[in-house]
């Protein structure tokens, strides 16, 4: 079939599960909302989904969107470091490892512009080029190049994007993948390809481009791919500037560090080199702009290389949990010394105001930032403790200070860094039941349930909890999360409280005679996907014509399967040919039906020119049609159990 939906191979598909579904992050994954139900995957189940039987059967053609646990979407809860949240989506396991083998495959096809200028350096959450998914070594490495050039170069110009992923145009994106193939290794991707990975690109985003947690496809696309050719010509044109003897673009995403080496700069001032800054930079936000991006001008600064640390710092994503490392020494009296004194400053802070973001910032470089080793923050340190050496939490006087900290300043003071203080909390007892400082936690929890409280700071710890005890508090699940979101709790039920691929595998056994009648007809299936894809966008119009296609390709299937002979499609088009396959059903008007679906057809303007859909004032007529269509497939299909 030659991978006619996806675009993506079978040792694409392999090397995608082999990344994702590694024994050795398993920890790390556990510790994330998205990537829950896979650390939670049986090694048996592991082998089935990365065989090749499964990837012909499923992926290959396209069966696996015929799966409802498969397609499925929510919206995530994600932090910013501001305290704010983070427009991001929540995706079924298998839906997120399709995305991610899109991104796999990409990779292996993309030649990047970058890699002809080795002053061009670009970072991504994640390394498909070195097998790595997990954010925490990248950003590292970003820092300590950074870092490095800070000894080299005088200058750097720290610039940054507004609105950076809601902004990125698909069209454009896919456009850029085609124009950089590998043509000497790889082929294009077709047109029914770049469509199918286009629609699954705005599904996974909810209509734009898919920010997902640990979604390394969507940084490496972000990154890699969408302002490739920006670096590139912002790498020329510096390279012109006579007065710049040498430079350097360093990438984590949207955040570009430029580094710059003016000639003769040991007798100059940094203003006098403001021209270059200015320069530098319209030319950045002029690139910007004709791509459809905005350069953030309150986060561009003209910085001396010594306060690269300073900015470094700001970039550190709340969300994060560090990967088990222990950058800073330090023995168990000092960390708890450190933690006392953190305690004691929160409760202490001036207790007629609330405590800021800043206010906490401050607190915490207080406390924690070494003196002797300026490359870290005084939150990594903290991290590093919460997540890594968390017996040095269990201490009777930390737990009662948490304890009375949660008490005198109320749930909202964990709001301000929901993950490092939730699991610090969680942290401060192997046996949470019997923690006053964990009950404490909850009960605020509740108490915000049942005044009519409840808000999206309290999920996120209620989500913090369960990752960290296996969604077995029945209350939190059943009471808090159900409550505030059902499709949240949907998530839980079927994709975190048990193995994913037994919920995937119900589904196919009750959908197991349209997967026979339909077998490995991957047109079917592509046309049942583009109907879902346009209904969950409410386009109305194209997801009837997709449907009513589907429909008569299905009952087309249907005659062929119980004849045992060959598809022939064009048998099955006018109404009488249709309702010969449902016309001895009891209890239903199939001629009726099938007659009001041609119609509709007949009057879509995508498919006659009649074009009569587009001046009706409602399109509510579609909607029955196309659950009237769905009973006869129903009532048919039932009729061979």
């Amino acid at each position: 079939m030659n991978n006619l939906l996806l675009g993506f191979n079978y040792n694409n598909w392999k090397r995608t599960c082999n990344l994702f579904l590694n024994p050795k992050i398993k920890r790390s994954l556990s510790m994330y909302l998205q990537d829950y139900p896979l650390a939670k995957l049986s090694s048996e189940n592991i082998e089935t989904i990365k065989s090749e039987d499964f990837f012909n059967e499923y992926i290959e053609t396209g069966k696996v969107f015929f799966n409802s646990t498969v397609i499925w979407r929510t919206s995530n809860f994600i932090t910013k470091n501001s305290g704010g949240f983070r427009d991001a989506q929540l995706l079924s396991p298998f839906l997120f490892l399709l995305l991610q083998a899109i991104g796999v495959e990409i990779q292996s096809r993309y030649v990047p512009l970058r890699s002809k200028n080795p002053k061009l350096i670009a970072y991504y959450s994640g390394d498909f080029s070195r097998n790595i998914v997990t954010y925490k070594s990248q950003y590292r490495g970003f820092c300590e190049v950074n870092t490095q050039l800070s000894k080299e170069f005088p200058y750097f110009i720290k610039t940054d994007i507004s609105d950076y992923f809601s902004n990125i145009n698909l069209d454009r994106l896919l456009a850029m993948i085609n124009s950089r193939i590998d043509k000497e290794n790889s082929s294009k991707f077709t047109p029914l390809q770049l469509k199918m990975i286009k629609e699954m690109l705005y599904y996974c985003g909810n209509g734009k481009f898919p920010l997902v947690e640990n979604s390394t496809c969507s940084s490496f696309l972000a990154t890699i791919i969408y302002l490739d050719e920006i670096d590139d010509k912002m790498g020329s044109f510096i390279d012109d500037m006579t007065d710049i003897e040498d430079y350097r673009l360093v990438r984590y995403v949207d955040d570009l560090y430029i580094w710059i080496k003016p000639k003769d700069y040991q007798n100059q001032d940094k203003e006098d080199y403001n021209s270059e800054y200015n320069n530098i930079r319209f030319k950045y936000s002029s690139l910007l702009h004709s791509y459809g991006l905005t350069l953030n001008t309150n986060k561009t600064l003209f910085c001396k290389s010594e306060g690269i640390f300073e900015q470094l710092k700001l970039n550190i994503y709340d969300e994060i949990i560090p990967e088990k490392e222990n950058p800073i020494s330090l023995n168990k009296e000092e960390a708890v010394d450190k933690i006392k004194n953190f305690m004691s400053d929160l409760i202490n802070f001036n207790k007629k105001h609330n405590l800021t973001k800043e206010d906490l910032e401050n607190i915490i470089d207080n406390n924690f930032r070494p003196k002797d080793a300026i490359d870290f923050t005084g939150e990594e340190v903290l991290r590093n403790i919460i997540f890594d050496k968390p017996e040095y939490l269990n201490d009777g006087n930390i737990i009662s200070s948490i304890n009375k900290l949660i008490i005198e300043r109320g749930i909202s003071f964990i709001y301000l860094s929901p993950k490092l203080f939730t699991n610090m909390v969680l942290n401060t007892s192997r046996d949470q039941n019997r923690n006053k400082a964990v009950k404490t936690l909850l009960n605020e929890i509740f108490l915000q349930l049942r005044s009519g409280a409840l808000n999206a700071y309290d999920i996120n710890i209620s989500l913090f909890y369960l990752l960290r005890t296996d969604f077995k508090h029945n209350d939190l699940k059943n009471k808090v999360i159900k409550e505030y979101d059902p499709k949240l709790f949907e998530y839980i039920a079927m994709y975190c409280v048990k193995d994913f691929f037994c919920s995937f595998c119900e589904e196919n056994r009750k959908k197991s005679i349209y997967l026979q009648v339909i077998s490995s007809d991957w047109k079917t299936y592509y046309l049942y996907a583009n109907y879902l894809f346009e209904q969950e966008r409410n386009n109305k119009i194209e997801a009837f014509a997709y449907y009513k296609t589907y429909f008569d390709r299905f009952t087309a299937l249907i005659s062929a399967y119980t004849t045992k002979t060959k598809l022939k499609v064009k048998d099955f088009y006018s109404i009488e040919d249709l309702n010969k396959v449902y016309k001895d059903l009891e209890g239903i008007n199939s001629y009726k039906i099938i007659k009001k679906a041609n119609e509709l057809r007949n009057e879509n303007p995508l498919v006659h020119s009649s074009a009569k859909l587009i001046g009706r004032p409602s399109l509510e007529g579609i909607d029955v049609c196309i659950k009237q269509l769905q009973d006869l497939i129903k009532l048919r299909i039932e009729s061979y159990d």
